[in-house]
């Protein structure tokens, strides 16, 4: 019997792991700040600073917590939950980064002159996503923190 016989219906994962896929919950307080941000650009860097140092003070407030997990369903035996807070910290910081690596240093140091945004080293932890197939069960989603801090030079 081959494999495609005992799961007809299984169609495997072809894109990245996000933070959408992490959260089912549309009205997360997550997307409710993302959506706000709308998608990174140059223009819109100053209130991403802003968000991100609002939301630290928060993530060091409400920390995310290991828990028992189910490693029969892909779980680290201590599964990371990062709290919503450090889920936007994480996004805000990975839009930063973006931001960096599209825009020329010249266009970015202009446009912090222009917005008085003074020289900076951002640093944040990024949540990494990865998914689980089980088969018969589903597909599961689950979230790390990376333990090694992110530095941006802005």
């Amino acid at each position: 019997m081959k494999e495609n016989d005992l799961f007809p219906d299984y169609q495997s994962k072809s894109t990245p792991d996000t933070v959408r896929d992490y959260i089912r919950n549309l009205d997360s307080k997550v997307f409710k700040i993302l959506g706000k941000m709308g998608p990174p650009s140059l223009e819109k860097l100053k209130d991403i600073i802003s968000n991100l140092r609002v939301y630290k003070i928060e993530a060091e407030k409400n920390p995310g917590v290991c828990q028992p997990g189910n490693p029969a369903l892909g779980a680290d035996l201590n599964q990371y939950n990062p709290s919503e807070e450090e889920l936007i910290v994480s996004e805000l910081g990975l839009m930063i980064t973006f931001i960096i690596e599209i825009t020329s240093t010249q266009k970015i140091e202009e446009f912090k002159k222009r917005e008085g945004i003074p020289s900076q080293t951002i640093v944040f932890n990024e949540i990494i996503y990865r998914h689980v197939d089980v088969m018969g069960s589903g597909r599961f989603f689950y979230a790390e923190k990376e333990n090694q801090a992110i530095e941006l030079i802005l």
